[in-house]
């Protein structure tokens, strides 16, 4: 594991290249969701799986503007960051919510939204492991 101290500073510009690329990532696995979901005869978990892609897209733009505006505050970080950290469990209990509830009334649609979700964090990890990569760590 790198220590903290040696990773490198991202700049905004590299990280929003890299939050495009995730985007457009979550955007073709869609796409292959729906088609792969209804070669399976299993449609409902297709649009499951873009369901949780989305949401998972929202979410990582949600926190992106958050932090952007916390940036822009410059007082007392730790206080301000309160409201972000509370705003961020709402969501993320709201979409937990939302994947128990279709479980449980429609399970292809709970089951690819899990998926879905899971597709969009294992794609937004590789893209910023992937410009922490490119920008170099130091020695």
């Amino acid at each position: 594991m790198i220590p903290a101290d040696r990773l490198p500073d991202l700049d905004a510009a590299r990280l929003g290249r890299a939050l495009r690329r995730t985007r457009i990532g979550a955007f073709a696995l869609g796409v292959v969701a729906l088609v792969v979901g209804g070669l399976v005869n299993e449609p409902l978990g297709g649009l499951g799986a873009v369901v949780g892609l989305v949401a998972g897209a929202l979410n990582t733009r949600s926190i992106d503007g958050a932090v952007a505006r916390l940036r822009g505050l410059g007082t007392d970080v730790k206080a301000s960051r309160k409201p972000l950290v509370g705003r961020t469990l709402g969501r993320l209990g709201v979409v937990t919510a939302v994947v128990v509830a279709m479980l449980a009334v429609e399970p292809p649609i709970g089951l690819g939204m899990i998926v879905g979700l899971v597709l969009y964090q294992a794609l937004f990890l590789a893209s910023m492991l992937g410009a922490v990569i490119r920008s170099g760590v130091s020695s």
